[in-house]
């Protein structure tokens, strides 16, 4: 009788151990479930990137989305205390969208413009904010689109355009819009691959196409300066204007 009690008792705590065990690997087999459901959109933006880029490298002008480094430089000076009205130029997949809104204040506006109906509908979907509104057309006809809105001025756009691979008179419609639409205290952020300002030297001896940005901005706006981002691919450099 005390063997057989003892033999229960034993079972009873392998039992225990096993069912113990067993919870571990579902709790473990649960987190990866989760942490992949977590990584799917960033995985699934990404892989449409890519695609949309491959169609029509010179509107998209990169194959990868900005990293959050980038994305830090690019809204480092926007004081979002004070801004209540954003233009976000060229939102791809919603890198940049996405961390606009999470600093926005809750009474502000981000509008949204991206040429790529694709890009358009994709951050439309993943983005449930009334705070958004996405505006799908070219950025030359910026007026147009803002006056459509309502929206006579902003406090702040935050560009990624690819303006070097652009022929110049678009370029220069573009931001002449673009200055005549901030406030006198407003900002503009725009980007550059470093590689296609001139710098390094190998991008010259490569052929790769080169436009002097930062020249070209200062025809626009009263203070320019630059900050570089190496943590991005490519490597990227951030212009911050002022009126």
């Amino acid at each position: 009788r005390v063997r057989a009690r003892a033999y229960r008792s034993k079972c009873r705590s392998w039992r225990v151990r096993r069912s113990s065990k067993e919870r571990g690997i579902w709790d473990i087999q649960v987190a990866h479930k989760e942490a992949l459901h977590r990584t799917l959109p960033r995985r699934a933006g990404r892989g449409l990137f890519l695609a949309e880029s491959l169609k029509a490298p010179s509107i998209t002008a990169s194959f990868f989305p900005s990293s959050r480094f980038l994305t830090s430089a690019l809204l480092r000076f926007v004081d979002f205390t004070k801004t209540r009205t954003i233009v976000e130029l060229g939102i791809g997949t919603g890198a940049i969208t996405l961390e606009i809104l999470r600093r926005m204040l809750p009474g502000a506006k981000l509008y949204g413009l991206d040429i790529n109906p694709v890009f358009v509908a994709h951050v439309r979907s993943k983005v449930a904010d009334s705070r958004f509104i996405p505006i799908c057309g070219g950025a030359e006809q910026l007026r147009a689109h803002l006056t459509r809105e309502g929206v006579r001025s902003a406090d702040a756009v935050i560009s990624s355009l690819g303006l070097t691979s652009m022929p110049h008179p678009t370029r220069s419609i573009i931001v002449e819009q673009i200055a005549s639409h901030l406030r006198r205290d407003g900002i503009l952020t725009q980007y550059q691959y470093i590689h296609a300002s001139g710098e390094p030297n190998w991008s010259c001896a490569l052929g790769l196409k080169r436009f002097a940005e930062e020249y070209f901005l200062r025809e626009y706006f009263r203070e320019v300066w630059s900050e570089n981002v190496v943590l991005n691919l490519p490597p990227a450099r951030v212009y911050t204007c002022r009126l």
